[in-house]
């Protein structure tokens, strides 16, 4: 058994939801401590004892985009205001702890207070391909990439090993690096999927009366979680977040509509779903998990979309089903048997 620190950007519920599978794993095996910020503190302090609350970068969002300047400015605030109370905290937390492995998913705070404490330091997080696999770089977004891939360097710079998930587990020439696929939750992995009549919508950040404008313009139903409310409006169907039926939708759904979040993308390609990405601007995570997901044949990303072009994906969602016909989503058990043998190598 070992003593393992594990700390979570708070940014968005993907680093917290995959984070939960893993430490779920972990600790039947070590002693775990977590420090986390923003909903990954509020989301893993119900779940988990030993979890602390700290400082953790956010982006702050209008609509369907981050107000990026307003973010960067936020963040530079709150590093020299908030910042050294969480940095100190976690130096107590190690000093009392004295754990013998720090596991980070893009927590900067944690990471360098492990260095500090000359704390073996292993980086588990999807961020962190930006800065190893190719893409796209529209002229638009080219500041929202400078500011994200100067984040990425700098959060967990000089790890000892980085694992990346990533829709695709190809390897590289790099030892300090390795890729897997996703991890997925346990209620995705109970699901026999089907193809039912109606298309599931999930949405982290746009605006209700533009959405609605255009599904109700199609013929289709639309499930609808993001939105925060119960309600039926001609052809949507508005739900409160409740894992049992958010699992059951999108499991027996014709297709997904979401932003371009890591978690709900690798669930659906699990799930066979073909997607329509539409990622929220200035994210520029989000934009490259869209331009994969096309690159993987599986369905399309828009940074802005009308009517026909969703009628248009929907038309062709056979083209995309017979892709996702050869997506190897991977063996979780697999998967979890390799980050611990990693976990192992650095005991």
């Amino acid at each position: 058994m070992a003593r393992i620190l594990y700390g979570l950007c708070g940014e968005g519920l993907g680093h917290a939801s995959r984070s939960r599978i893993l430490i779920n794993h972990l600790k039947n095996k070590h002693d775990i401590r977590i420090v986390a910020g923003g909903k990954a503190y509020d989301f893993l302090s119900k779940q988990f004892d030993y979890v602390e609350e700290i400082e953790s970068p956010r982006f702050v969002y209008r609509g369907n985009q981050v107000r990026l300047f307003y973010s960067i400015f936020r963040m530079i605030f709150r590093t020299f205001a908030k910042t050294p109370f969480s940095f100190f905290k976690v130096r107590r937390i190690i000093k009392e702890f004295k754990p013998e492995l720090l596991i980070t998913d893009a927590d900067p705070i944690s990471h360098v207070a492990a260095f500090f404490s000359g704390i073996k330091r292993l980086s588990i997080d999807n961020p962190q391909v930006l800065l190893h696999r190719k893409y796209k770089i529209n002229f638009g977004e080219y500041l929202s990439w400078l500011f994200l891939i100067i984040a990425v360097k700098i959060s967990v710079m000089n790890a000892d090993k980085y694992i990346i998930y990533d829709f695709s587990d190809e390897q590289i020439d790099k030892p300090k690096v390795m890729f897997l696929k996703p991890l997925i939750q346990e209620g995705i992995l109970k699901q026999k999927p089907t193809y039912g009549n109606h298309v599931f919508v999930y949405q982290t950040s746009i605006s209700t009366e533009f959405i609605t404008e255009v599904l109700k313009k199609i013929d289709e139903t639309f499930i609808i979680y993001g939105f925060n409310k119960e309600l039926v409006d001609e052809n949507l169907i508005f739900k409160r977040f409740n894992e049992e039926d958010f699992y059951h939708d999108i499991a027996n759904a014709k297709a997904v509509i979401a932003n371009g979040g890591f978690t709900v993308l690798s669930e659906a390609l699990y799930l066979k779903k073909p997607i329509f990405s539409h990622p929220i601007r200035h994210q520029f995570e989000q934009v490259i998990n869209g331009q994969f997901i096309e690159k993987l044949g599986v369905g399309v990303y828009k940074m802005d979309f009308c009517k026909g072009d969703i009628e248009d994906f929907l038309q062709n969602l056979n083209f995309y089903k017979k892709s996702l016909e050869s997506y190897d989503p991977g063996d979780q058990k697999e998967t979890l048997k390799i980050i611990e043998d990693q976990i192992q190598s650095f005991l």
